[in-house]
This record gives C-alpha cells, sequence and structure tokens, in this order.
C-alpha cells in the first residue's frame, strides 16, 4: 500500500499541533532562491506527483499505520494528534488547493512555481505536512532544466554552424544515457521524462512507460523516444583481442541499414579510425545508413578535437573528428563548415558536462566543423544535483487564526537569501518578464498567471509530453527571435 501519510520528515509528524491555537489556514509556495548554477527554471513534475502520489484515497489503515510509527519512533501520540490525523482519514483526500505555472514554463529562479493551501478549516495543518513530498519536485526540474540548457547550448552552435536543413538534428544531439546513473527505477524513469521535453534521443527505457502514464504521451503521435543499436565494450571483447574488427564486421552484417553505433575505444581509438576504418570503409560507404563511432575514455575535448600539446600531425594531435574526415570525407555547408560524409558520425558518451560541451563545440567551429557532426551521451551529469543546486524551498507566507489574516515571513538575519516573501502571491508577466508580487489581496492573488491544477483529491487540469515539448519549443523561438 502506498502510504503518503509517511512521506514525510519525523518532524512534520507533530506540527499538526504546534501551530498557533486557532489556525485555520495556511498558504505556502513553491521557489528555486539560488542562482549559482542556472538563473532559471524549467517547472516540471507536478502532475507525475498529482497521479502518482496524491490522488490516491487516504484510508482509516493508513491514519492508523502513521500512528504506528509515529509511536516506534517519537514514543507517543497526543490524543489532539490522533484526532487530526483519523479525521483526516474519515475525510478521505487531501483538502489542499494546488496552483502552479504551466508545465514546460521557463521562469527566472525566485519566482513563485506552485502555491498550496487547504480548502477545509480544520485541515491547515495538511499544507505543511505534504511540503517534504511536493518538494521532491526539485528533482525534476532541475534535471528538466538541465536538459533545457543542454538544448540552449545545441540551439546556439547549431544557428551559427549549420544549415536549416539540419535544424531537425537537434532534437538528437545529447543523448539520455543515464538510466544507470540514477539512485532509484522511479527516479530515472521521471528524470528520463524531463530530458525527454528537450530532446528525442534516449536509453532510458522506464522513461517511455511513465511517459505514456503520467503524461499523456500518445504512442501514435510525434516521436515520444528514439535511439539506435548499439554495441558495448564487453561485445566487442568478446572477439579477443587480436579480432576486434571481426567485432566491427558483425555489427556491419547484422544492421546493413540504419545508424548503427559502434563503441571503438575498447583499446586504441586511433587504431580504429586509421587502420579498421580503411580495411571498412567500402563496406561502410555502400551501407543505406550511418556507422556511428563511439569513443568515451579520457579528454573528450582532446579525443574529439586533438591534443594541442601532442605532437604535431600525430593522431593524438588530429583528433578523431579530423580523422574521420580524413578518411570518409566532408562537404562545406553554406555557413562555411564542414560537414562529415552521411555514412559516418561520432557520439561521445563519457563526462561532457555542460562547460566541457561548450568548449567542445566552439574549438569544432575554430576548427572549420559545424556542431551537427557531434552528439554526445549524458547521464549521471543530467542527475548530479541536489535540492540546493537552485535552493528549492517551500515556505508558508500567509495563515488565518480564527478567520484573522496574517501575513508572515522568513527573514534570518544570518543567511538573507534565505529570506522569503510574505503574503499572498501573484505571478505576472509583462515586458520586462516574470515578477512575482507579494503581500497581495484576495482578487490579485486569483488573477495570477498560476492556475489550479489539483483540489481535494482530484486532478482538475491536465497537460501532456507533447504539450510541454510545444510550450518550451515557442520559448526557445522567443530567445532565437
Amino acid at each position: 500500500m502506498n502510504n503518503i501519510l509517511l512521506q514525510t520528515d519525523v518532524y512534520k509528524m507533530g506540527h499538526m499541533e504546534q501551530y498557533a491555537p486557532g489556525c485555520n489556514k495556511v498558504y505556502s509556495y513553491l521557489t528555486a532562491r539560488s542562482d549559482k548554477t542556472f538563473n532559471e527554471t524549467v517547472f516540471f513534475g507536478l502532475q507525475y506527483y498529482i497521479k502518482r502520489y496524491l490522488s490516491s484515497p487516504i484510508t482509516p489503515e493508513m491514519g492508523e499505520e502513521f500512528l504506528t510509527y509515529r509511536k516506534l519512533i517519537l514514543g507517543n501520540n497526543s490524543p489532539e494528534i490522533e484526532l487530526k490525523i483519523r479525521a483526516l482519514c474519515q475525510l478521505g483526500y487531501l483538502p489542499i488547493e494546488i496552483k502552479a505555472v504551466e508545465e514546460g514554463t521557463v521562469l527566472p529562479v525566485r519566482n513563485v512555481l506552485m502555491t498550496i493551501t487547504n480548502t477545509h478549516p480544520d485541515f491547515y495543518w495538511v499544507v505543511g505536512f505534504m511540503e517534504s513530498l511536493l518538494l521532491k519536485l526539485w528533482y525534476t526540474i532541475t534535471v528538466a532544466t538541465c536538459s533545457h540548457q543542454y538544448r540552449k547550448i545545441v540551439n546556439r552552435f547549431f544557428a551559427e554552424t549549420d544549415e536549416d536543413a539540419l535544424q531537425p538534428l537537434k532534437d538528437f544531439q545529447v543523448h539520455d544515457f543515464g538510466y544507470r546513473g540514477d539512485a532509484s527505477e522511479e527516479g530515472a524513469a521521471i528524470s528520463g521524462v524531463a530530458h525527454l521535453l528537450s530532446f528525442l534521443g534516449s536509453d532510458n527505457v522506464p522513461a517511455l512507460p511513465c511517459a505514456l502514464e503520467y503524461y499523456n504521451a500518445d504512442i501514435n503521435g510525434e516521436p515520444i523516444m528514439l535511439s539506435v543499436p548499439a554495441s558495448e565494450h564487453s561485445v566487442m571483447c568478446s572477439f579477443g583481442r587480436e579480432d576486434e574488427i571481426g567485432a566491427f564486421k558483425h555489427m556491419l552484417e547484422l544492421y546493413p541499414t540504419g545508424i548503427v553505433s559502434i563503441v571503438s575505444d575498447t583499446f586504441d581509438v586511433y587504431h580504429v579510425l586509421t587502420d579498421f576504418a580503411e580495411r571498412l570503409k567500402a563496406d561502410i560507404l555502400k551501407r543505406d545508413g550511418k556507422v556511428v563511432f563511439r569513443p568515451d575514455s579520457g579528454n573528450p575535448e582532446y579525443i574529439i578535437c586533438g591534443n594541442p600539446d601532442a605532437e604535431p600531425g600525430s593522431n593524438e594531435w588530429k583528433g578523431v573528428i579530423r580523422l574521420l574526415d580524413e578518411k570518409f570525407g566532408s562537404s562545406v555547408n553554406s555557413k562555411g563548415y564542414k560537414v562529415l560524409s552521411p555514412k559516418v558520425g561520432l557520439i561521445y558518451g563519457d563526462g561532457m558536462y555542460i562547460e566541457r560541451y561548450v568548449r567542445t563545440l566552439n574549438r569544432l567551429k575554430e576548427m572549420g566543423y559545424a556542431a551537427s557532426n557531434l552528439v554526445i551521451g549524458v547521464g549521471g551529469i543530467l542527475r548530479n544535483h541536489t535540492r540546493d543546486t537552485l535552493g528549492f524551498a517551500i515556505k508558508a507566507t500567509y495563515v488565518e487564526v480564527n478567520g484573522e489574516p496574517r501575513e508572515i515571513e522568513k527573514d534570518p538575519i544570518t543567511d538573507r537569501k534565505k529570506k522569503s516573501h510574505k503574503g499572498l502571491l501573484t505571478l505576472i508577466k509583462d515586458e520586462n518578464g516574470y515578477c512575482t508580487l507579494d503581500q497581495c489581496n484576495v482578487e490579485q492573488e486569483a488573477g495570477s498567471l498560476l492556475h489550479t491544477v489539483y483540489r481535494d483529491g482530484k486532478q482538475v487540469k491536465e497537460t501532456s509530453l507533447a504539450d510541454i515539448r510545444k510550450l518550451l519549443k515557442e520559448q526557445e523561438e522567443i530567445v532565437l527571435i
């Protein structure tokens, strides 16, 4: 049984009796407070948590289990806590309202992304009780934001170095290799969908059923995620070091058409891209498709673009992009940049964090090569974040006590960056962009760009993967203009 009452922190187990006597309303908001890594957020993941957790009935059995565990942890249960938990279970649902921006909206940090308030005066405490679970949105938002940053880089370099005819390739330039790098199956699935907002390329299988179940992805519509046959080191090693080329030949025989990716640095990537490439050249050129070579060991900038400290003219100095060009040729596009033969490609799948990716694309550009020549795979890098990456927090800014409104705020003298908003909030957008206003009246709060998506145990507004992608693309185009 998925007991939502147990998906919380211990200290939340007692807050229901700690609020000011007579409290009947609590109003909280979610925000990202830090711009040390990214200066904006892509809002994503709320619908998953609503469908997966918030929409399930709350039963008396859940309440008794909660009280049992609470007693084991804290030693006792007060009559007030027992009464309030059992009353909630008798009600059978979470009496809260959640308002949020549309999923896929890109906002500067420090703006309100979501608000939560109670819809029944007896259950004011549920707002804070749900904070621990709802704050998990930090993960889906941060991964979606990270992938969006990669997409912005791709957009920039394609605009500078690639022709319009190749623009559709942008959807495949950053591939999700991250299933094995996530801490759980759930995390891999939902973070995989977060990546799919910005790209189509993915090897993260759990992302597909997650997108179908929680984000209304349409298998008969536009592609949800795509990939290609690819080898791994154990496959190549199984032929023996002395017959590594046999592994390449076997892959070409297995996949005579389409794109096939072959890991190429099991032993010596430079030998593969000179000797093997020459011996396989005729077979590669006559294929109806593309052979993608995949090195993924060492400094990717140097492997791809060449090591400037290596002996001039050596394979290490040239880098694999030049070696592929020498062996299979390239053409120069209308922007003056080289594009490798359509029969071969290059993917690098290790250690390509954002700053390194930018450096690598800059070097390729300086060398005269278009950005479309390089596909990268990212996995752990997409997910190597914490709640502090963007400084996520949920804070209460308004309560009512015996029906009397009280605007409240957090304002620690030792860290003013943690200062919260105060009172009711509204999100507006004008010629300067998004802005969060606080200390608003009820009418102003109701006119916010945040809209109700959940109320009293039910989702009242849904979105789809296609809708989110469309919204994100519209915002990308505004930036490009």
